[in-house]
């Protein structure tokens, strides 16, 4: 099944979430992603909360709730990377349907998380816009 079946059978309302972290890059084609990381309204989260999402608490502080190998947050900020949630849903990238975070943000979000994975990433993103400009 791919991201955008997986994330299609969710049924979520557009307007309310967003596809973070490695979705983007399974969406441009740029590596597979083996789990959905969403960014959602505080009234969608309420909402899968209560459709038995289960709730966790993030290493760092903070909560999410998640479904299998989905996740689902309010925010998604770190170190100086400080989005507006509600901007990144609403200038999403619309691809087969589904909303993605551009890969500007995604780029901006992995060089200020730093993980070595980020770094891994940020490589093929640059690459990828490069060969797309």
């Amino acid at each position: 099944m791919t991201i955008f079946e997986k994330v299609a059978a969710l049924n979520l309302p557009v307007g309310h979430y967003v596809v973070i972290g490695g979705g983007p890059l399974a969406a441009h084609t740029i590596r597979e992603s083996h789990d959905i990381d969403l960014l959602v309204t505080a009234e969608l989260y309420e909402k899968l909360k209560a459709a038995g999402w289960k709730e966790e608490d993030w290493p760092e502080g903070g909560q999410y709730v998640c479904y299998g190998d989905i996740e689902a947050d309010t925010e998604w900020s770190y170190g100086s990377y400080n989005p507006k949630p509600e901007e990144l849903i609403k200038n999403a990238e619309i691809i087969n349907g589904i909303p993605f975070a551009p890969l500007q943000e995604v780029l901006q979000w992995k060089q200020a998380f730093g993980r070595p994975k980020d770094l891994a990433d940020i490589k093929l993103i640059e690459a990828y816009l490069l060969r797309s400009n």
